[in-house]
């Protein structure tokens, strides 16, 4: 039986039967490509080590998955990469566990332990009662929330 001639999703070159039989393509998103011409919608780069994923601006084209992840979780305001597990949420943002640290001492705030917020910058309760609390417009405190 005759294969059916079509373009790569790639390069979109005509595909051809050798190709096919020498096992040189691979059927993705709804089309076959060559395995050397998927590449990243977003970084153009060649995705070699089989992760794809739909993107969200072409489904007609993978993304590798680095740019997937870059594009489909939200951002810690600590560091500004991608948060993928587990986050703290507190005074409605995002941070990575490890990320969410006191302005002044810079050590991580424990998870159960409250903080303190001002003008968006957080403390722990040491470095708030030592250089903080009486100064003027005292922040609030708060519980935080597990992403």
């Amino acid at each position: 039986m005759p294969i059916e001639l079509i373009n790569c999703g790639g390069c979109k070159k005509r595909i051809t039967e050798d190709e096919v039989t020498t096992d040189q393509v691979v059927s993705l998103l709804n089309r076959i490509w060559h395995k050397d011409h998927i590449s990243c919608v977003y970084c153009k780069l060649t995705i070699s080590d089989g992760r794809f994923f739909k993107s969200a601006v072409d489904p007609m084209r993978p993304s590798c998955y680095a740019c997937h992840i870059q594009t489909t979780h939200p951002a810690c305001v600590g560091c500004s990469l991608p948060v993928i597990e587990r986050g703290l949420v507190a005074f409605g943002r995002l941070f990575h566990i490890d990320c969410f640290r006191c302005a002044i001492c810079n050590r991580t705030i424990p998870q159960r332990k409250g903080f303190y917020e001002r003008d968006l910058m957080l403390y722990d309760d040491v470095c708030y009662m030592m250089y903080i609390k009486d100064s003027p417009n005292p922040p609030m405190r708060s519980p935080m929330s597990n992403n």
